[in-house]
């Protein structure tokens, strides 16, 4: 399921994948010494000047629920402001970047890619 996800989300140009497992990824190495699998749980670093636009992007999500239980069964997302990020030394964000979460649960894939689809038109 990821690895059909993961293929989909680093086409996008707004785009850019924060989650271990993925080869290119700034901690893939470390993934790899210390791990043997991978979670559905992933960040995606959005570019665009319009933080509504991403806001939009969230909520039009259908097959996903808003909070921060990571590890269910169940579709999760959340955009986190930078004032809840803070200052972390790993993620620098631009002014026009935005931290989304995603925890990615038990629904079929093929509708998970499609409504990630649908709710991509939003961004700008």
């Amino acid at each position: 399921m990821q690895k059909k996800l993961l293929r989909f989300l680093s086409k996008h140009k707004y785009i850019k994948l924060l989650y271990p497992y993925k080869k290119n990824s700034q901690n893939f190495k470390m993934w790899k010494k210390y791990y043997s699998g991978s979670s559905g749980l992933m960040g995606l670093k959005i570019k665009s000047k319009n933080k509504k636009s991403v806001t939009k992007f969230v909520n039009s999500l259908k097959l996903f629920g808003y909070g921060y239980s990571w590890g269910g069964f169940e579709s999760l997302a959340l955009h986190q402001d930078k004032l809840e990020i803070g200052n972390r030394n790993y993620l620098k964000l631009a002014n026009d970047e935005h931290l989304v979460r995603l925890h990615i649960g038990l629904e079929d894939p093929k509708d998970i890619i499609n409504d990630i689809k649908q709710a991509l038109k939003h961004l700008k």
